[in-house]
């Protein structure tokens, strides 16, 4: 029946158990069947083959042995098996009675049954329930076959018989034929047989006395030095064999604990190191390569990554001590560390006309402002730069100089490659958001087939544009608000200056300003490619700066401004001042035809000193010859139309152009 049981519980796991044709497959096959030979019936079959009885005795006996040696490992290996099983299925039950009583919902109790079984435990489980058992296996097989006890004994046979006939010569002189390592034989008072010398280099343990069951006085002594020896090197053997086996699956089991537990908990705890000592490190993600299997460990690791990922991205390059400090310290949280004084590169980028845009989008404003956000903070990135705060329509950028830490000499003044990284970064996102045109061919590909019908005509004449304004100097690195939320970011007023010239981008009419602080930084070649704009005086602010701008395309437009004739006429003058400026006017207009930038560009530079040097009559000239060569640049027009606003003469008390929008 056992055997019965046993075949069709292997038939039912094949079927139902995923995975079972493997180890445990074989372990069940081979124990189901060492069960084989213990059934009557087929030890039956022995007994008929007409053996002569005591050699049909010796061998049913060793075949016996064999089989019971596999009977009683597969049985207690099955045994192990079925422990198992039935503790899962107590403790299922136990959970089942549970849910029934707290009225738990079916699909309630599965999660509960799934989140409360440990894939690491039962790969660990099953992996030491192998070894268990193959060691357990190893050591029945290494016992069997070491064990040097021989039943029935042929010497206490042939003892026996010899006790029972006396009298026979044969029977004695057959005994000693058949054993040379008797060294004495008595059948009575006397020794009959006796080898003194062989029996006195012997030692109590290497000699065996037999004594026969139908006559006591009937004695044998015999020599086994030989049988003691080889049971003696049998059982170093088995010693030697039983410590490399405790040895080895001490190892094994250890390699489990370090593969499965050990090894991924120290790769999370690297992790958080590596966090700890550079908090904007690109981690690896984890690989998932076993799906819904994947252990606890694997999932930690894949969450702990994760949640890197995020404070990463959270916190910015802002929030690096505020992640450094709270991985690196085992206390409690505290986001509010000290902040920290860095001398860096601000940018300030704004989308123009964005409460427009919001009212026609609605929702997918989100849209709208996130593919911004994606064309802005990839350049930044990708020039060395840190995307710190977006704050809805605008995105303030930082580039941080090596060195000016905690008010230590900086050494931005000789990192020109980032200031002419920084200034290409905010030209190409410029460049990158014009060339997308109006708002319907911008969302064209994220949904913006969802613009209201209402703002529909309005939102497809709307062009997507940016301003960005760039300084630079020092703030204060760190965390802002409460334990309760805080932000990562810099106060300074260096980064309300950052603002403030983005803001003057709409005066100018440009989509980028730069202060002198930036100029200064950036390299010769690129510094001759920039032009001043002017001299101004921001709001809250004591001294003037100049603000610098990058010409593009547009500034030497033939394509006029709307007022351009009204601007002409403006600065036209009149027969007085031709004969007092007639060399400088002849000199100008060489420049102007004349095909050389660099002309060009001096002729700029006499404007801007002009205007600057309060000599406004003849910025005034200057002017009138530029916009007429180039009446789309609007650096030349907003200084026209400020010049006008004092009827091109200059007040006494001028120092600059004050700037009162912010």
């Amino acid at each position: 029946a056992a055997f019965s049981i046993f075949v069709v519980e292997i038939c039912l796991s094949l079927l139902c158990t995923k995975g079972y044709l493997k180890f445990f497959f074989w372990l069940d096959f081979i124990a189901t069947i060492s069960l084989y030979f213990e059934i009557s019936f087929f030890l039956e079959s022995f007994e008929n083959t007409g053996m002569g009885m005591g050699l049909n005795e010796f061998a049913l006996a060793r075949a016996g042995r064999a089989a019971k040696v596999g009977a009683r490992a597969g049985r207690l290996l099955r045994l192990i098996r079925l422990l198992k099983i039935f503790k899962f299925a107590t403790w299922t039950l136990k959970r089942v009675i549970k849910g029934n009583t707290q009225n738990q919902s079916k699909d309630d109790l599965e999660k509960d049954l799934t989140f409360s079984m440990s894939i690491i435990g039962r790969r660990m489980t099953e992996s030491i329930t192998k070894k268990v058992i193959l060691a357990v296996v190893l050591m029945l097989i290494v016992f069997s076959a070491t064990s040097v006890d021989l039943i029935p004994d042929a010497r206490q046979m042939q003892l026996d018989s010899i006790g029972m006939y006396p009298n026979s010569t044969i029977l004695r002189e057959s005994f000693f034929e058949s054993h040379d390592n008797i060294v004495a034989f008595s059948d009575g008072d006397e020794y009959d047989y006796l080898d003194g010398a062989r029996l006195d280099a012997l030692r109590d343990v290497e000699i065996l006395t037999l004594v026969s069951d139908a006559d006591e006085d009937v004695t044998a002594s015999f020599d086994v030095s030989q049988d003691t020896a080889t049971q003696a090197i049998l059982s170093i053997i088995i010693t030697a064999f039983v410590s490399i086996l405790l040895a080895s699956m001490g190892l094994l089991f250890s390699r489990d604990a370090y593969q499965l537990v050990i090894h991924p908990i120290e790769k999370m705890k690297h992790t958080v190191q590596q966090l700890s000592e550079n908090p904007l490190l690109h981690l690896e993600r984890v690989k998932n390569n076993r799906g819904n299997d994947s252990s606890e460990t694997d999932v930690l690791e894949q969450a702990i990554t994760k949640m890197a990922a995020l404070l990463q991205v959270g916190f910015g390059s802002a929030g690096a001590e505020i992640i450094a400090k709270n991985l690196s310290d085992m206390g409690e949280l505290n986001p509010m560390i000290p902040g920290v004084r860095v001398n860096a590169i601000f940018g300030f980028a704004d989308i123009r006309n964005f409460t427009f845009a919001t009212e026609g989008l609605q929702q997918d404003v989100m849209i709208f402002v996130n593919k911004i956000a994606a064309i802005t903070h990839r350049h930044v990135v990708n020039s060395g730069g840190h995307p710190n705060k977006n704050i809805g329509d605008a995105f303030l950028l930082v580039w941080k100089l090596k060195g000016g830490k905690n008010g230590t000499k900086s050494s931005g003044d000789l990192q020109k490659d980032l200031y002419d990284s920084a200034l290409a970064a905010c030209q190409r996102v410029i460049r990158d958001i014009q060339h997308a045109g109006n708002l319907a061919s911008f969302l064209d590909d994220d949904g913006g087939g969802n613009i209201s019908t209402a703002w529909a005509s309005s939102l497809k004449s709307y062009n997507v544009a940016i301003g960005v304004g760039l300084h630079k100097g020092w703030a204060i690195e760190g965390a802002i608000g409460s334990k309760v939320k805080i932000d990562a970011s810099y106060l300074s007023p260096h980064v309300n200056m950052a603002s403030r010239l983005e803001a003057a981008t709409k005066q100018y009419r440009v989509p980028l300003l730069m202060s002198e602080a930036f100029f200064t930084g950036l390299s010769g070649h690129v510094q001759s490619t920039c032009r001043r704009v002017d001299r101004v005086m921001f709001k809250g602010s004591t001294d003037p700066i100049q603000i610098y701008h990058v010409p593009g395309a547009s500034d030497w437009s033939n394509n006029p401004v709307s007022n351009h004739s009204e601007l002409v006429a403006m600065t036209s003058w009149d027969e007085d001042t031709e004969n007092d400026y007639r060399g400088l006017i002849r000199d100008a207009q060489s420049k102007i035809d004349s095909d050389n930038e660099i002309s060009h560009r001096d002729l700029y530079d006499g404007l801007m000193n002009a205007y600057l040097d309060k000599d406004w009559t003849m910025c005034k000239i200057y002017s009138h010859l530029w916009i007429k060569k180039w009446p789309g640049d609007r650096i030349v027009v907003a200084l026209i139309e400020e010049l006008s606003r004092h009827n091109f003469i200059c007040p006494d008390d001028w120092q600059c152009h004050k700037l009162t929008e912010k």
